[in-house]
This record gives C-alpha cells, structure tokens and sequence, in this order.
C-alpha cells in the first residue's frame, strides 16, 4: 500500500462521448505513465469508425507513440478508457489478421450499444474518475479483473494468442456489461429508428446545457491528467513514479532511521520515478525539490 502525504481530489465525470482532444490527452497519459517520463505527443493512427453501423461514430482512438508503442482509448466513458496497448510496437491497421480485426469490430459494437444502455456503468465511472491508477493497474495487472475471469478458457487463450503474436496486451471487454454476443447481432437500421418513439423535446437551452456538460467534463479530465498537487503511482514491486504540476529537480529517498539512500536529478519532465529494489522492506520518505523551490515529501513503504 502507497501512503502518500499529498491526495488528488477529482471531480466527478458524467458517461459521454470522448473527444478526440480528450483522448489524446489520455493516451499522452498513458504512455508518461508506461515509460516514467513525459513523452512526445501520440499519433492518431486510426479511430475504427469504419466498424459501426453505417460508419456513424467513432468508437475509440488508437495513438502511436513516437517513442514506439500503441494504445486504444475507447471513445465513450461509459466503457473503460484503455482497450488495448503495446509497450514496443506501433500499431498498423493494414496489418491487422482477421482475428484482431474481429476483436475491434467486437470492441466498436459493444460501445455502440452501450450507449443505448440505461444502466450506470459503476466501474468504467470509477476509472474515469481515477485515470492514473487506473492506467497503473492496465500496465502492472492487465488481466485482474472480473471481466478477464469471466472469460471461458478458449476465449482466454485466444487473447492471449493475439498477445503473444503482436506483443500487445488485449483488454477481455470494452464494457462491464454483457451486451454484445455476436451470433445475434445485426446492424441497427433506419427501419428500426422509424419505428420507434423517440423520447426526446428541443429546447431552446439544449445547445448551451451541451456546451456546459462538455465544459464540466473537460475540466475533470484537466484535472485529473493534470494535477495540481502532485500523485504517487506504485508501479508494482518496488517501483514508484510521482507526477508532479511542476519539475522535478532533486530527489532524495531517506530510511526510517534518517540515513539517505537514494539521490538523483531530473530536467525537463514532470514525472519522477525510483526504484526501491535491494532495499530492506519498511517505510521510506522520499524528498522532491521542483524547479520553483517548493519541497515534498512522501511516505511510502518498500
């Protein structure tokens, strides 16, 4: 467990469309958080719109990062923010095998149909509203989650089958909830809009309470993939990494009894990271002075 001196508060976000701006921001998130550093804005290499029905929005983003590496950022947030990723390679939509292809037309129809679905999705709620340990956990224990154990064993090992071919890591579903089985599914049609009684007024506000919503929920993420005090990410094992508001420049780890063990630099990012390996296990206060003159300190346990 992480005892952090230093807490993030985070504003609630409503299940709405991602943006594309949004989910780049996320997808630059993830990728500080996979290699410790900030790194070079990601690339948009494919949105997947393609797989709906009659190509009518875009169920997630998949971003190239330049230091190499993908990851797919779902575009709904009532599903969860992170579908798939590699750690070493680019993602090629022209290089696709029919069975990963097949894997994100099953990812684009369960978000197309969660849209429609009336329930609260609680834990893709939860992970919106807690991106950097959210992101922390796809990276350290992908597949510890009720959806991968409720998987049958021979979809299982078809996943990881595309891991293990691709280098990638397949999250088992894009949402919480069991919608889409695709033995029953059929294109939802014009035939079908027609028919049914669309529950819905116009109103002169409705623009504006939009605009509003969008506002609100963009100044969430702000604030969640950038905080204004600093968050500790226990990375597994004995790793740790701090991002911070502002740089970092010196750090400084110190034992309980006050000898020091660590001490190292940084210019030019906002994300600290250490490792406590090959030290006793205990408590340990870490020490950060950041380019503006302001000291933290952290309490974690080794």
């Amino acid at each position: 467990m992480t005892l952090v001196l230093a807490m993030l508060g985070v504003a609630g976000m409503h299940a709405e469309t991602v943006s594309q701006k949004m989910a780049s921001r996320v997808a630059q998130a993830f990728f500080n958080t996979m290699y410790g550093y900030e790194t070079q804005r990601p690339k948009l290499v494919w949105n997947g719109r393609e797989l709906t029905t009659n190509r009518l929005f875009t169920p997630f983003y998949i971003y190239n990062s330049p230091q190499g590496g993908f990851v797919a950022i779902v575009a709904d947030s009532k599903a969860f923010p992170v579908l798939a990723y590699s750690r070493v390679n680019r993602f090629d939509k022209a290089m696709l095998g029919d069975r990963e292809r097949d894997q994100f037309t099953r990812f684009a129809r369960e978000v197309e149909l969660i849209r429609y679905d009336s329930r609260i999705p609680d834990k893709a709620k939860h992970a919106w509203e807690n991106l950097p340990e959210y992101i922390t956990g796809v990276l350290g224990n992908p597949y510890n989650t009720d959806e991968y154990r409720r998987l049958n064993d021979d979809v299982k090992r078809e996943i990881e089958d595309m891991d293990r071919r691709n280098a990638w890591i397949i999250m088992p579903t894009a949402v919480e909830f069991d919608l889409y089985r695709p033995e029953q599914y059929r294109d939802y049609t014009l035939d079908d809009v027609l028919a049914e009684e669309v529950p819905f007024t116009f109103y002169d506000t409705f623009i504006e309470e939009i605009r509003q919503e969008e506002a609100a929920r963009t100044a969430a993420l702000e604030k969640i993939l950038h905080p204004v005090e600093p968050v500790v990410h226990r990375l597994g094992g004995s790793h740790f990494s701090i991002d911070f508001p502002e740089e970092p420049r010196v750090l400084r780890v110190y034992s309980i009894n006050g000898s020091r063990v660590m001490e190292k630099t940084f210019s030019g990012q906002n994300v600290v990271a250490f490792d406590l390996t090959g030290q006793p296990s205990g408590f340990y206060v870490a020490m950060v002075l950041t380019d503006n003159g302001k000291v933290y300190g952290f309490k974690v346990y080794r």
